[in-house]
């Protein structure tokens, strides 16, 4: 089928969070357990949300740590967050094309949409889910199917592109072809047990990748 329909994930997918993400945690841990966490550990935390990293680090404060990281996160965010290369380019490209274009994403509303607003991004988007918007979390597909439902397409012509395994196996359990991104903090072999149906070198090579997969469907000027 035709792919008309082309979900996002935000962080470390088309925004470069990925030294504001490690730096808040840094900053939260190094407060609460001195000298246990580096930069190559809080890579882990990248991409579950926040009820689940502290939720499982520590659950007796969890609720304080998480208001210690979104203090720090949101002080920093708007000096730190830009877009990878590309994306705005590609964006443009494909909401020209008609394509239908969606963000489904773990982080809170207020600052998701900042930060899509910040990079200049939010009128490319025909739908933005954020965690405020539901009850499961990627991996659970719920996030994803809401937004196709706000978008009024169907898995089969959907397709799911992140950076996280959690972003690869919703799309995964909601029948969705999942794409990875290879310029992810995550590697290809950290992903590759949850087999995703494609892996993208670049945004320029997605979009080359989506209007092949397309052949005389939605296609690029």
């Amino acid at each position: 089928m035709t792919i008309t329909t082309i979900l996002f994930d935000f962080d470390g997918t088309l925004a470069d969070t990925n030294e504001l993400i490690a730096t808040s945690h840094l900053h939260v841990l190094n407060k609460y357990f001195p000298d246990r966490f580096d930069r190559e550990k809080v890579k882990a935390f990248n991409g579950p949300s926040l009820d689940d990293v502290y939720g499982k680090l520590y659950p007796e404060k969890s609720n304080e740590l998480i208001a210690e990281y979104r203090r720090y996160n949101e002080k920093k965010h708007d000096d730190v967050i830009k877009l990878f290369p590309d994306v705005n380019e590609m964006l443009v490209q494909l909401k020209s094309a008609n394509f239908k274009l969606g963000i489904v994403s773990t982080k809170k509303q207020p600052l998701l949409n900042k930060g899509l607003e910040v990079l200049g991004i939010l009128p490319h988007f025909d739908a933005v889910i954020s965690g405020s918007d539901i009850k499961k979390t990627k991996p659970d597909p719920e996030s994803l199917h809401l937004a196709l439902e706000k978008l009024q397409s169907s898995p089969k012509e959907a397709i799911m592109v992140g950076d996280n395994w959690h972003d690869i196996e919703s799309a995964n359990r909601g029948n969705i072809k999942s794409v990875f991104v290879r310029w992810s903090e995550k590697t290809e072999a950290e992903i590759s047990v949850y087999k995703p149906h494609k892996i993208a070198e670049s945004m320029i090579e997605l979009v080359e990748w989506i209007q092949t997969e397309n052949n005389g469907g939605n296609q690029l000027s």
